[in-house]
Order: C-alpha cells, then structure tokens, then sequence
C-alpha cells in the first residue's frame, strides 16, 4: 500500500513540474476597417487576449472571434475581396501540413465571397 502511493505521489509530482505545451490559437477579424489579429502558441487564457489585442492594434475597431482550437499543427489566413470591396477572411488552424492548411484557408476565403483571394500569414503551431 504505501509503495503505491509513494509511486501515485511520484506520478503526481512530476505531472505538476513538466512544463506545459501551449497549443491554441486563435483569429479575430473585424468587418468595419478589415484588420485581423491572430496569436498561437499561448495558454487558452492568454490566447483570445493576444489575438483581440492584435486585431485592434492592426486597426480593428469592433473584433469577433473568427475561430479557435486548441489542435497543434499549421495554421494559414487567406485575405480576399467582396463584390462591394470588402476584405473578406479565411482561417485554417490545426492542420498537419502547410499545404492543406493554405489550401483550406484559400477556400474559406473564396465560399465567403472573396475574390482574388491571396495567402497574407502562415504559422506553425507544434
């Protein structure tokens, strides 16, 4: 008995010392001016911060949460315009190559109406 809670206790001990991945990302996108923030790599309390803080610092004005996960991986953001000019986003996060995760964020952006859609921001999340 006290052999298994010596190793339970061990095992507990060393869970709470290793150090911790962060994974999750996340986009805000704003449709007034057409600034975009995103951050990865954050805890999923920091993360929503970051990418809000850097929405607004790119000049957004009024940010919404395009899209979120807590999957490691490659991430892409495609930009694009609408029929009326406007810029129009596509997300991909979490995607185990950057290939697929371009193509996703391409095609997002162009089922969202985006013409001459292009790749503005690429990362890897692992």
């Amino acid at each position: 008995m006290k052999k298994t809670f010596l190793t339970l206790f061990l095992g507990i001990m060393l869970f709470a010392f290793v150090p911790k991945t962060f994974s999750q990302s996340a986009v805000y996108f704003c449709t007034e001016t057409g600034a975009y923030g995103y951050a990865h790599g954050y805890s999923y309390s920091d993360v929503f911060t970051k990418a809000y803080d850097a929405c607004i610092n790119y000049g957004g004005t009024a940010p919404v949460l395009i899209t979120s996960t807590e999957n490691k991986g490659y991430g892409a953001i495609a930009l694009g315009t609408d029929a009326n000019g406007n810029r129009v986003i596509g997300v991909a996060l979490g995607y185990s190559t950057l290939s697929a995760a371009k193509s996703e964020a391409l095609s997002q952006c162009e089922n969202y109406g985006g013409y001459g859609a292009y790749i503005s921001d690429t990362f890897n999340d692992n």
